[in-house]
């Protein structure tokens, strides 16, 4: 008899859900606020890069965008904490151990508010540096240490809400998580129209809005998850040291996505200045805004179901494991679609939403991106979610494989040579490219992972008789 069926009262509502709700309506429940609040999350990053490029130039898009891989490493750590702990807490809490549900929680918490703290530090005092590492001129250079230290101070709060985002997931409040990342964002959309056209405080008025909105956002989870009658108070939790490698590893996957990402923004930048300067900085990083959101929907699915699959993949019930990555397949499979034949139709259009009539000439490189970055999102979204199904169960060496292949490897070799055989072309191509490739691999994990399934989700089935 699996874990689940052993307890003749379940010890709270949300475990219940966890366990029992029709797969169809958990799949709603859980991916549908994913997507919801990450989508925001992309709506708020295209204001961000319209406000700054209208109100300011095309030279303070390029400067924002070189910071990124910064942002990206702090973001990765957020995450690899996040999903370690979420995983951790779905597994536990399947397990009927919520004790050590409770002291992942904690132990994350407080582990990543320190680390956050000191990476802020560094980066604040040296700014200047940073910037000229990560690839900024003379021009850029102002600008972009001016986002640096208006937003890393807030790197600490940014941190504890991603990881209380993954928490409240994890154990039954998909829809609070969304509802106060969706005001976040709205929050953080009003503060920029406020902080650099009306205000007039520039790059550093939008670093400052991203880290004030943040805040709010992180309080208003800490409110519920503080509290006694919370499934797991944080202030029940204890520390474990021991508990911090498990999770870093399980989660490392996503993180490393994110992280992989922004060493990749770092290559793109690169080869942008040397082949055509700071206006193809700019070009690519609307560019990138327009693939970001697209992303982020998959990643809303991907990641609103992992609590919902580490659960029943704890209790045993590799049945209804199985029907979650199913519709989670298709679904991802049709948004795929729709979302290539917008971009590759209206997507020179879209971009040029970024641009105002003082920045033609960027507008003109960066309009060709977009219909051929569109052939990507036929693959991403199922490499995303395959990478999220082994993490849910932790198998963070699978999911590491896949995470660095599709944002690292096969990206990071194309960049390096595609523009030397393919000129500026070989960079727009490169991203589908990889993303191909790294289905390939995807398609033969989950493939030899189910039919593992198949033979084990038998027994299970037979003791619940």
């Amino acid at each position: 008899m699996n874990t689940v069926e052993q307890k003749s009262v379940f010890a709270s509502r949300e475990e219940k859900i966890l366990a029992t709700m029709a797969i169809p309506k958990l799949f709603l429940k859980f991916a549908l606020p994913g997507v919801i609040g990450l989508l925001f999350l992309g709506v708020q990053s295209i204001i961000d890069g319209i406000v700054l490029g209208h109100f300011v130039g095309e030279n303070a898009l390029a400067s924002v965008n070189l910071v990124l891989p910064c942002y990206s490493f702090m973001a990765a750590m957020a995450i690899v904490m996040g999903i370690g702990a979420q995983t951790t807490v779905g597994i536990c809490l399947g397990k009927a151990d919520k004790k050590g549900a409770n002291d992942a929680f904690t132990t994350a918490f407080l582990f990543l508010f320190g680390v956050a703290a000191l990476v802020s530090i560094c980066l604040y005092l040296f700014a200047g540096k940073i910037a000229l590492i990560l690839g900024a001129n003379e021009v850029l250079q102002p600008g972009a240490v001016s986002y640096i230290r208006a937003l890393v101070p807030f790197f600490p709060v940014f941190s504890v809400m991603i990881l209380c985002d993954y928490i409240l997931k994890a154990t039954g409040h998909p829809l609070f998580a969304m509802i106060t990342f969706s005001l976040t964002v709205l929050l953080n959309i009003v503060q920029d129209l406020f902080f650099v056209p009306v205000f007039g405080w520039g790059i550093a008025g939008a670093g400052l809005s991203t880290g004030l909105a943040f805040t709010v956002g992180a309080i208003c989870n800490l409110s519920l998850l503080i509290r006694r009658k919370s499934l797991l108070p944080l202030t029940k939790g204890k520390f474990r040291f021991r508990l911090i490698w498990p999770m870093f590893y399980n989660g490392s996957s996503e993180g490393m996505s994110e992280l992989s990402a922004g060493i990749t923004v770092f290559l793109f930048n690169l080869t942008m200045m040397a082949y055509l300067g700071e206006k193809g900085v700019a070009a690519f990083t609307a560019t990138n805004y327009v693939l970001f959101i697209g992303t982020t929907i998959f990643l809303g699915i991907a990641d609103g179901i992992i609590p919902v699959m580490s659960y029943n993949f704890g209790a045993g019930r590799y049945d209804r494991v199985k029907s979650i990555l199913w519709m989670a397949f298709k679904t991802n499979l049709i948004i795929g679609i729709v979302l290539c034949a917008t971009l590759f139709v209206g997507g020179g259009k879209i971009v040029s939403l970024f641009f105002n009539d003082r920045n033609v000439d960027a507008m003109h490189i960066a309009a060709y991106g977009p219909s051929v970055f569109a052939f990507a999102f036929l693959f991403n979204g199922l490499n995303i979610l395959a990478s999220s199904y082994f993490t849910s169960m932790g198998n963070a060496k699978i999911s590491i494989i896949i995470s660095l292949l599709r944002s690292l490897v096969f990206t990071g070799a194309g960049i390096i040579f595609f523009p030397r055989w393919f000129g500026i072309d070989g960079i727009w191509f490169n991203i589908p490219i990889a993303e191909l490739c790294t289905l390939g691999v995807s398609c033969f994990l989950v493939f030899f992972s189910l039919k593992r399934f198949a033979a084990t989700e038998i027994a299970p089935l037979k003791n619940a008789a």
